[in-house]
């Protein structure tokens, strides 16, 4: 009777003993399956977030320039006082912008998915405004980039920024001596470069523009006297002294040679003072 009882308490031990090394084993499982779904769905989600940033056509830029990128550096802020504004909604598809004139030529377009009407701009062609606008000394200047490329670097190079006088009779050369200063958006080596014929003063830095083939891109420009900002979307990717505030400024858009019938077009012009 004595060894019926010893066998069965060795044999209810041995079940316990298994019951607790089966109740590890399946914590442990327990635990790797649900490591792995959190891996899944942390992987998911750096997906998705860096799905999100393509489609938006927007990522943060790099710093490899004169001047620092300053990635939290107040937003920008228009002014309050509208003194011109185009967005070409009274204007004729087919024709030509009223309110723009080119050494080129262009057309008033229609897009599908892009809302709004817009000026598609020509190859090695330069666009200025139809307008003798009084500038004052400090202002802001916004407009939209629209593009169709199979890839950015068809498009090149966009030059956009402020001539000393308002003719488009020859194409406007950012480095011509009639220029004040431009801003080139380098989409061919994804950088953005800001030059002043004023005081020489430069700047170069790195920034997604692979990111902007098939895309809007908002550029907001900031003027105060000799200084300027530059904003690419809400990056802000230039804060320099590069103006002569004597100096007249007209604005002026020039694009370059494009590639693999890559296209491009402005709308939403917009110039507000304080």
């Amino acid at each position: 009777m004595k060894q019926v009882t010893i066998l069965i308490t060795i044999l209810g031990i041995t079940l316990s003993s298994h019951a607790q090394i089966l109740k590890k084993i399946q914590r442990k499982v327990e635990s790797k399956v649900e490591k792995s779904v959190d891996e899944l769905m942390n992987e998911k989600k750096e997906e998705r977030n860096k799905s999100e940033a393509d489609i938006s056509g927007t990522a943060s830029p790099k710093t490899t320039g004169t001047f620092d990128i300053l990635t939290n550096a107040e937003p920008f802020t228009a002014g309050h006082v509208l003194l011109f504004e185009d967005s070409l909604d009274y204007d004729t598809p087919g024709r030509m912008a009223r309110y723009w004139q080119t050494n080129s030529t262009g057309t008033v377009v229609e897009i599908s998915g892009a809302p709004g009407k817009w000026l598609k701009l020509a190859n090695q062609a330069s666009y200025q405004l139809d307008t003798l606008l009084h500038l004052p000394q400090k202002f802001t200047l916004e407009f939209d980039l629209l593009t169709r490329a199979n890839e950015a670097k068809d498009i090149r190079s966009i030059d956009f920024g402020f001539s000393k006088n308002n003719s488009t009779r020859k194409y406007i050369y950012g480095v011509a001596n009639e220029t004040n200063v431009y801003t080139s958006l380098q989409y061919y080596y994804e950088t953005i470069n800001t030059t002043s014929n004023n005081n020489q003063n430069s700047s170069r830095i790195e920034f997604p523009l692979s990111n902007y083939a098939n895309a809007i891109m908002h550029v907001s420009m900031s003027i105060d006297g000799s200084r300027m900002q530059v904003y690419v979307d809400e990056h802000k990717v230039l804060d320099a002294t590069v103006l002569d505030p004597r100096a007249p400024k007209h604005f002026f858009v020039s694009t370059e040679n494009y590639r693999n019938n890559a296209q491009v077009f402005i709308s939403n012009l917009r110039i507000s003072g304080f």
